[in-house]
This record gives C-alpha cells, sequence and structure tokens, in this order.
C-alpha cells in the first residue's frame, strides 16, 4: 500500500491515536484521515498524567520496563533514541528530562494536548467526537452517524481502566467476533486493597521502601505511599500491584535512608526527650498511633533501649496482606488485551491485513514514569512507518 492515497480510519483520539493521526499526516502522503472517539475531549488520559503535568516519556526508553520486554526491544530497535527524537522535534514537541522523566517544556498536561489538538486541525485531519464505533467489519467502521468505510483501521482505543477518560474496553468484544484471541483484561498500576489497614489511615502519606514478596522479592522501590481508608497506594505500590497475587505481603521500610539500628538510637533519645510523644519526630499522628498499637509489648517494656529497638524494627519492616487490586476505575493501565501472537513486527493484524495496533488496547502494559506513553508514540511510529 505504500505511495497509495489512502483513507485511513483511526478509532480512538487517545496518545497513541492521536500520534499515529499526525505521523501519517507527516509523511506527506495525502492520507485522508478520520479520527473517532466516543469522548467528548481528545487525550482525557493525558491530561490527567503526571499530576497534570504530563510525563509523556521515560529516558532511557527500556523494555524492561515492559510486561514483554522481548516485543518492545523488537519494536524499539527499529526507532531507536534517534529517530525518536527527530519524530518529537516533528511534531514541534518541546521537552525537558527530570531525572528519567520527560514533560513538555509546559510541564502542563492540557498545553500539550492543546498543542497536539491544534496539529491536528492544521493538518486537515477529520476528528469526530462523542462517536462511539458500535462494529468494524475488515475496513467498515459503523457508528451512530452511519458507515464509513476505510482502507485501513488502525485501533487505538486503549483498555478498561478510567473509563470516566475515556476507556471502557467496550471494543474488545467486538475484536472477539472477528476473530481476534483477547487475552483476559485485569487493572494494573492501581493501589492494593489491604484487610489491615485501618480507615484512621486514610489521608496518612509517608516515604517507605516498598517490597511485594511472596517469599522471595517480586517487586522493590523506594517511593512515597499514601494510605486509603482500606488501601495502600502511592507510586512504588502500584508499580508492585503489576506483580500482585493472591498471598503476596507488602513490606514497608519507613525508614529505608537509615540503618536499624541508628533508627532505634534515634528513638531511644526521643523517648529520654518526650516520654510518650516520642513518636511525634517520626510520623503523622494516625500513623504513630497505629505503631504504637502494632507494639503493645515493647509498649510495656521498661527498658529503653530493648523498647526502642522493638519499635526500630516494627518501622523498618511494617507488614500489610494484600488481598487484591483495587478495579479497573482506579487504576491506570489495562493489563491484557489483543494478543501480541495476533499482530506482526510492524503491528499489523494476522487475521485482516487492514488493521493495525497502537497503544494499550494491545497486551502491553509498562510500569510508572512515562513508560505508557512511550509505548503509545514507539508504536504509532512503527504502524506509521509501516504504512507509508
Amino acid at each position: 500500500m505504500k505511495g497509495e492515497r489512502l483513507k485511513i480510519g483511526i478509532i480512538g483520539a487517545s496518545a497513541s491515536g492521536i500520534y499515529s493521526a499526525l505521523l501519517l499526516a507527516l509523511s506527506g502522503r495525502g492520507y485522508e484521515i478520520h479520527l473517532f472517539d466516543h469522548a467528548d475531549k481528545i487525550g482525557k488520559k493525558v491530561l490527567a498524567t503526571g499530576n497534570g503535568h504530563c510525563n509523556f516519556l521515560h529516558r532511557p526508553f527500556s523494555p524492561q520496563a515492559y510486561n514483554d520486554p522481548s516485543f518492545v526491544e523488537s519494536l524499539w530497535k527499529s526507532v531507536g533514541e534517534e529517530k525518536l527524537q527527530q519524530y518529537l522535534d516533528a511534531l514541534g514537541i518541546e521537552s525537558f528530562v527530570k531525572g528519567e522523566l520527560v514533560y513538555p517544556l509546559s510541564y502542563n498536561a492540557a498545553a500539550f494536548v492543546r498543542h497536539l489538538g491544534n496539529l491536528l486541525a492544521k493538518k486537515g485531519i477529520r476528528v469526530s467526537l462523542n462517536e462511539e464505533v458500535k462494529d468494524v467489519d475488515g475496513g467498515r467502521v459503523v457508528t451512530p452517524s452511519g458507515v464509513h468505510d476505510f482502507d485501513i483501521v488502525i485501533f487505538a482505543f486503549g483498555g478498561k481502566s478510567q473509563s470516566n477518560l475515556g476507556s471502557d474496553g467496550s471494543l474488545f468484544s467486538v475484536l472477539g467476533k472477528r476473530g481476534y484471541h483477547i487475552t483476559p483484561l485485569s487493572p494494573g498500576l492501581c493501589p492494593l486493597r489491604c484487610a489491615d489497614v485501618p480507615k484512621s489511615l486514610a489521608g496518612v502519606r509517608h516515604g517507605a521502601l516498598v517490597t511485594l514478596e511472596d517469599g522471595k522479592a517480586l517487586y522493590q522501590e523506594d517511593g512515597e505511599v499514601l494510605f486509603k481508608k482500606d488501601g495502600i497506594s502511592g507510586i512504588a505500590v502500584m508499580n508492585a500491584s503489576l506483580h500482585f497475587q493472591p498471598g503476596t505481603r507488602l513490606h514497608l521500610d519507613l525508614f529505608p535512608s537509615i540503618s536499624k539500628a541508628d533508627l532505634a538510637e534515634k528513638l531511644a533519645r526521643s523517648l529520654s526527650q518526650n516520654g510518650d510523644d516520642f513518636l511525634v519526630p517520626f510520623a503523622e499522628k494516625p500513623l504513630a498511633e497505629f505503631l504504637a498499637n502494632k507494639a503493645k509489648n515493647a509498649a510495656k517494656t521498661p527498658s529503653i533501649s530493648e523498647k526502642s529497638m522493638q519499635f526500630a524494627s516494627l518501622m523498618k519492616d511494617l507488614i500489610f496482606h494484600p488481598i487484591e487490586r483495587y478495579g479497573f476505575a482506579e487504576s491506570q493501565v489495562t493489563c491484557g488485551g489483543v494478543d501480541l501472537a495476533n499482530v506482526n513486527e510492524h503491528l499489523q493484524s494476522a487475521i485482516d491485513p487492514r488493521h493495525y495496533f497502537v497503544g494499550e488496547c494491545l497486551n502491553i502494559h509498562g510500569y510508572c514514569g512515562g513508560h505508557n506513553l512511550g509505548f503509545a508514540l514507539l508504536s504509532a511510529i512503527v504502524v506509521s512507518e509501516a504504512i507509508a
């Protein structure tokens, strides 16, 4: 199909859908491009990324951050850092790096999406919002406004997470009817519900080294945790949630930069100076009360050194027992999706060569930190180059 003037339908004004439309328009092939979304705005999930700052990429790009590193690595080898930057330049995306996280220079998700929206308009890309795709049969896309025929259809509709932002997973059933295998969907990058987290801790934040284990460490990351009324959140916990299985345990080292011996020494000093209020310098009141209740036996000992060591042991290894992930509404990504066996190295369908897939609707997900939006861009580049 290279060189032909094609009609291309893109289902989903997600990051991957927008990137695909723009990159195809930039190819100069004169494609007729029609972008559909059932939401009332483009890029609704992008608007919520990075706490509104839009962490849209991770540098260096790391295939190991995804659930199928070898598959992502094979795509990455065809693109690479130099070409990726060339495409960002072509899209007029100015950025800066904070640690390993890449943000738009505006440091504002709304401004980032507005820029992409302006590009869509300038490139003459037709955008139909509030337009839900009901069916896809080959190149025929059915919406409430009628039947639309295309030479190529790109699926960019995301997963099932955060349906209020436009992803409800409804098109997976349509694809299933057309012969695609859909890997079972589950919420990812979400808080973990724990039966032993009391409501009194809701809203408390604290730094911690988070370790999820089932006899061996499954995931470990240093970050901030946020207690909820029945669970624990925070980026480190959400990343750990990708490895959750029934029976796993969550360990929090509340003071990872201090050894247990040093923490015990500080606690002993506070005990001598502050008496019953000795935990005040170490934790918010609800957390301090929770720790005191967990260490009732330590509270009864008259020995300051023994008491301080028992509390230090607890604070260096506070254990909770997750029972499940939170649901799709509170997850950032969807695990599962279109089976990777259904696409080739160009993300073209092995079932219908008119179909291509980009972004989260594929069974690819990564950790927090720009990896998922990074895959949206990578997959859009791969598909746009395959078509052009």
